[in-house]
This record gives structure tokens, sequence and C-alpha cells, in this order.
């Protein structure tokens, strides 16, 4: 993580051979001390190079959170997934290809280019992304009218959700897998308690950003459409269209308005 921010890449190694040329001034200046004298030197070394680690990753993580994933937040998908590239690309190494993989998916699903979905979901190796993986190829097979694959692959994830310890990330899991289970229901023309869903989500925590409000906009307004009701979607799929920026709620939601408006 830290060698995506080329600052905090120079720093860190800084650091880390400054603290490793101490603990090797400090063997040759002592040379007759006792063994365990050199174990312990080598020891607080160690101990100072993971906490140096720690504390650049953290500064790294928090750089993300504050600079890259609003573009997300606030619909500017294609300057995000842009810039996931730029940072992580012939960079990320170990675990943190599946970060990248993870987010850079998010981005794809935001455009509704959903072979390149797939693609990451196939690069989410490491095991604590296996929900990751998991949501990603429910999306990609429901987008892809793939509906057995689909329900197959939420049974899994459901098996996998009771054994998340974090309330809030299991909250995240469930739903999604409740998005996914009512884009289901829609594309089989039952319709029941889809509405009271949307409008709940939009209510909630998980439309506090733009893009969280033009995906559920966007959905409810779709519904409304199928549901023969113009009017009330119109006015979901205009507020998806205003704060969509270049994601597919807006390229959605300005498709039906087109076909609202033949209508009239």
């Amino acid at each position: 993580m830290v060698s995506i921010f080329k600052k905090y890449r120079i720093a860190y190694w800084g650091i880390g051979i400054a603290i490793i040329a101490i603990m090797v001034s400090v063997i040759f200046m002592f040379p007759d001390m006792p063994w365990y004298f050199n174990l312990l030197d080598v020891g607080i070394a160690l101990i100072l190079v993971y906490a140096e680690a720690m504390f650049f990753t953290k500064l790294a993580s928090k750089k993300l959170a504050k600079d890259v994933l609003p573009l997300y937040s606030n619909c500017h998908v294609n300057e995000y997934i842009n810039e996931l590239k730029r940072l992580f690309d012939k960079k990320a190494k170990g675990a943190v290809v599946s970060l990248y993989n993870m987010l850079l998916a998010g981005g794809y699903e935001a455009v509704d280019d959903y072979d390149a979905v797939y693609e990451c979901a196939q690069k989410l190796n490491s095991k604590s992304y296996k929900n990751e993986y998991h949501r990603c190829m429910i999306n990609y097979y429901v987008q892809r009218d793939l509906i057995d694959q689909a329900q197959s692959e939420i049974a899994e994830q459901r098996k996998l959700a009771e054994n998340i310890k974090n309330p809030k990330y299991k909250e995240i899991i469930e739903r999604s897998i409740a998005n996914a289970e009512y884009a289901i229901r829609i594309k089989q023309g039952n319709y029941e308690g889809a509405e009271e869903y949307f409008s709940k989500m939009l209510a909630s925590e998980a439309a506090d950003s733009p893009i969280g409000q033009a995906s559920y906009s966007f959905s409810l307004g779709k519904l409304l459409v199928l549901k023969n009701e113009p009017e009330r979607a119109r006015e979901n799929l205009q507020k998806a269209s205003d704060i969509g920026g270049d994601t597919k709620y807006k390229k959605r939601a300005d498709e039906l308005l087109l076909t609202l408006d033949s209508k009239d």
C-alpha cells in the first residue's frame, strides 16, 4: 500500500535504511558486548521497522480515502478509474492486488463495463476478499441475466456473511445481497416490496453519497416505469440524471426519460 504514493515510499525506505544503519553501527561500536545485546539491538530495529510500515500504511490508506474514493462517491467514476490505474498499476503486490481490483471493479460496475468487472473478480485471490469476489460475480451474473448462477453466488455469499464479525461490513454485504435479489425479482416480473425497499434505501446511510442517491433513485424510477406510473418515475429518473455524473445511472435514466417523453 505504501508503494502507491511516491512521497510515502521514499520516506518509508529512507527511515527503514536509517534504522538498519543505526542497528549495524551499534553492533560495530560495541563489539565486546554479550550476544544478547546484539539480539536486543536487532529486535528493537525490527520492531521499529514494523511500526514504521504500519504508520506509513495508515497514512497511505487515509490519503487514498481522502483523495481518490470521493471521486467515486461524487459520480466522477472515469476519473476515479484513471486515478486508481495511475496509482496502482505495476505497483500493486500481494494482498494490495486484491484491494486494487476490488476498488476497480466498483468503478467498472458504475460505468456499466461488466466484462471488466468479471476480469477484476478473477484477480481477487486473497482469502479476505472472498466476499468481494462473490459480490462482483453476483452483479455480473444479474446483469447478464444468468439468474441461476447469480443465485448460486448469493447462496455462497450468505454462508460467508454468517462469519463476518464487523457489523458495518456485514450490513454492507447483506444490503448488496438484497439489492441483487430485488433486481432478480424485478427481472422476473415480481415487483412486490421493491418500491418500499428502494424508498427505504434512499432514506438510509446507503444513499448518503451522490452515487448512492443516483443508484437508488434510478432503481426506483425504473421500477415505477415498469409499474406504469410515469410521473412518479420521471421525478426519480430526473434526480438520477441530475446527480449521476458519468455513471450508468445517469445514462440509463436519460434513456428512460426519453422513452417517457416520446409517449407524452
